[in-house]
């Protein structure tokens, strides 16, 4: 179907006669003095609303500034089976191209919010002020163990001190940590903000060897060097939050059960702090296999839980924290062909340290 029309092609004020032409892919414009062009129908919007007895005004989103007048209303009507958006319908087209950028933003801020949460929060916890990471894991610490007993610290225990020494042999990239065992009634090791690592009696009291207390307390000085315990808190409370406990303008963290819930760290997480104590543990000389024999031990007794109580009564707040799977235990290696193990601690050290608490 054809019709004439007048063009203006937006760039000069002279009106251009042309002849107009229904293409199954849109409307053909062309004229003496107008090169042939075509405008798809999803593009064609109308300057002014179709009314009968009216010329039909036309723009196109493609071609800012250029207009067209058609005067022929059987033509117009013609068109607009073509292109119903003229005369008020909805225009899929405009509106599902719509639907993709809306979708492809939201996508976009999605992956934006994840990445932000995935990695700003390890990025953080490596510019947080030193006094910062003190105030955070001092009041972990007191949440973590309550009224518990303070048995000794790597400071002032040289039991503690000759094990913590231990591990750094030939290790000289370690970070600074400090360990205290703790009396109180759960089963677990925490590294804490500010290099703090915390041990159990109940731990202590579940290792068949020195070599597993050894390959723990690797793990958590893994945690300590990936600084996964300040990284967990910002992720989980929200930097504003954090700020506000760190300088005690806000709540305090409080209560075990939720602190336990904030401390589980990720899969990655104890990947990394699982590499990093074997790294650690070969440098040592000290047998990983230690640290795989325990934890084949708690996956063991974990489903003796519910039943047995006691010793391992607490065993899932170990699980909990440090959730241990196949694949982490399978993953240990025993030392490389040529490296002999030493001992951790000697017999008289061992029952030294299994009688901390005492």
């Amino acid at each position: 179907m054809h019709a004439g029309a007048r063009f203006f092609d937006g760039e000069t004020a002279r009106d251009h006669a042309v002849t107009l032409e229904l293409l199954p892919e849109g409307l053909a414009i062309e004229g003496p003095a107008v090169a042939r062009r075509v405008w798809s129908f999803a593009g064609l919007i109308a300057i002014t609303p179709m009314r009968a007895g009216y010329p039909l005004r036309l723009g196109h989103d493609a071609f800012p500034g250029a207009r067209l007048v058609v005067t022929q209303e059987s033509f117009a009507r013609q068109l607009v089976l073509s292109a119903p958006h003229l005369a008020g319908a909805p225009n899929l087209k405009r509106a599902g191209r719509l639907a993709a950028i809306i979708v492809a933003c939201a996508l976009f801020a999605i992956g934006v919010t994840y990445g932000t949460l995935s990695y700003a929060p390890q990025a953080l916890a490596f510019v947080l002020p030193e006094s910062w990471r003190d105030n955070l894991a001092d009041q972990v610490e007191a949440t973590f163990t309550g009224n518990g007993k303070l048995c000794g610290t790597s400071a002032d225990n040289p039991l503690l001190r000759i094990l913590s020494a231990r591990l750094q042999e030939d290790n000289p990239e370690a970070p600074p940590f400090e360990l205290k065992v703790y009396d109180i009634d759960i089963l677990n090791a925490f590294a804490l903000p500010g290099g703090r690592i915390i041990m159990t009696r109940k731990l202590i009291d579940a290792a068949q060897a020195p070599s597993e207390v050894a390959g723990v307390l690797a793990h958590e000085i893994g945690h300590v060097y990936h600084r996964h315990a300040e990284a967990q808190l910002i992720r989980a409370m929200g930097i504003e939050l954090l700020l506000q406990v760190i300088s005690g303008g806000g709540d305090s963290i409080s209560g075990l059960a939720g602190l336990l819930a904030i401390l589980r760290y990720s899969r990655d997480a104890e990947r990394e702090a699982d590499g990093y104590a074997q790294d650690m543990l070969i440098k040592a000389a000290v047998d990983p296999l230690g640290l795989k024999r325990f934890f084949e031990e708690i996956k063991k007794l974990e489903g003796r839980q519910g039943s047995g109580g006691g010793l391992f009564g607490a065993m899932s707040d170990m699980m909990s924290t440090h959730p241990v799977t196949d694949e982490r235990i399978a993953a240990i290696k025993p030392l490389p062909q040529g490296v002999v193990a030493r001992p951790v601690l000697s017999d008289a050290e061992w029952a030294g340290l299994r009688q901390i608490c005492e």
